[in-house]
């Protein structure tokens, strides 16, 4: 169990966590410890899940009553979750009762959440973990039995899953360190840079000799890119990634 009467015991046991997760050489072994740790505190429901904006890229593991995925990707309820379109944006963990109680729900999402509680995939949490080029790396726990998450857990089931994905990442190999050229063209990040320097779009086009349709169109590249919302955010990722320099 995680629960602990004093935070010294928590703290123990996460270690404890750790260790058991460096144990594990494969990806199946990591799944297997994950779902029996989250389990024990009544979290049934587990995936860690890729995804590029709102298309799966890739599930590398699940633990879902029969029917659920099947279901999921034969609907494409990956188009109309209200949790999986909060993930894309959240910057920290959440529960789901913080989207389905806050947001106003289509009648499409409202048969969607009733679906997925007729397959016993009922209150959870999620834990986004943003990368570059929009992806988005997701761990989701729920409960198969309509009781409300522990929030006192919150922090260490955080921890946990965040040293499941962090070994996951270690397991498959993926890279350490992005490369900027591969993310945006050498043109995309001379732009970028013009902006950070508060050059406007004419500006930057005739420092680069293109017009500013043409400086227009590559920063529409960069928003979609880095998943910005306008040029500033752009800008601010782009500091943040360590595309681009002060």
């Amino acid at each position: 169990m995680l629960a602990a009467p004093n935070g010294g015991k928590a703290v123990l046991q996460f270690e404890d966590y750790v260790e058991a997760s460096r144990r594990a050489n494969t990806p199946a072994e990591l799944a297997q410890l994950y779902a029996e740790t989250i389990g024990a505190e009544g979290y049934e429901n587990c995936v860690l899940t890729s995804f590029k904006g709102r298309n799966v890229e890739k599930i590398a593991w699940f633990r879902f009553p029969d029917g659920y995925v099947d279901a999921y990707l034969h609907h494409r309820w990956q188009r109309i979750d209200p949790v999986l379109g909060c993930s894309l944006r959240a910057t920290r963990p959440f529960f789901w009762s913080d989207v389905t109680d806050r947001t106003p729900l289509s009648k499409k999402q409202i048969t969607f959440l009733n679906e997925c509680h007729d397959l016993k995939v009922h209150t959870g949490i999620s834990f986004p973990f943003h990368g570059p080029h929009q992806s988005l790396d997701l761990i989701s726990i729920s409960r198969r039995v309509p009781e409300p998450p522990n929030a006192e857990l919150a922090s260490l089931l955080h921890a946990i899953s965040l040293q499941t994905w962090a070994r996951y990442q270690e397991l498959t190999q993926q890279t350490l360190f992005v490369d900027p050229d591969k993310i945006l063209t050498q043109r995309e990040l001379e732009i970028l840079r013009w902006c950070k320097d508060g050059k406007t779009r004419p500006e930057i086009g005739e420092i680069l000799s293109i017009s500013t349709k043409t400086v227009e169109f590559h920063l529409r590249n960069v928003m979609n890119k880095l998943g910005a919302n306008n040029q500033i955010s752009a800008v601010v990722i782009g500091l943040q990634r360590g595309l681009i320099e002060l």
